[in-house]
Formats: C-alpha cells, structure tokens, sequence
C-alpha cells in the first residue's frame, strides 16, 4: 500500500464525517417517522375508544329510558 499523504488522510476524515452526517439524519428521519405513525396509530385507538364509550353511554340512556317508562 502506497503512502498516504496528510492531504488524503484529511479527505479520507472529511468523507468519514459526512457519511456520519448522512447516517444520523436519516436514523433521524426514521425514528421521525415511526413516532408519527405511532402517534397516528394511538389517535386511532383514541377515537375508537371514544366511539366505544359513546356508543355505551347511548345504550345506558336508552335502557333508563325505557326502564323509566315501564315502572
């Protein structure tokens, strides 16, 4: 193997640095992402509930409803 100059040792640290650089942001922009698909996914499961729990107060209305009426 040749002699490396400093020139090409600082070119060599330089492109080390900058796919360091590129590495991070992308694992960034991955972790961005499946904490926003999380969140999307906990909103869904938020307004399920919340469809489910209505859904029940409706039917405990009704049930009232119609139990009052018949005493």
């Amino acid at each position: 193997m040749a002699n490396r100059t400093k020139a090409d040792r600082q070119a060599a640290a330089k492109k080390a640095a900058a796919t360091r650089q590129k590495n991070e942001a992308a694992s960034a922009l991955d972790q961005a992402t499946s904490t926003a698909k999380g969140a999307v996914t906990s909103l869904g499961n938020a307004g399920k509930l919340v469809g489910t729990a209505a859904l029940k107060a409706g039917k405990s209305v009704a049930n009232r409803a119609t139990g009052a009426g018949k005493r």
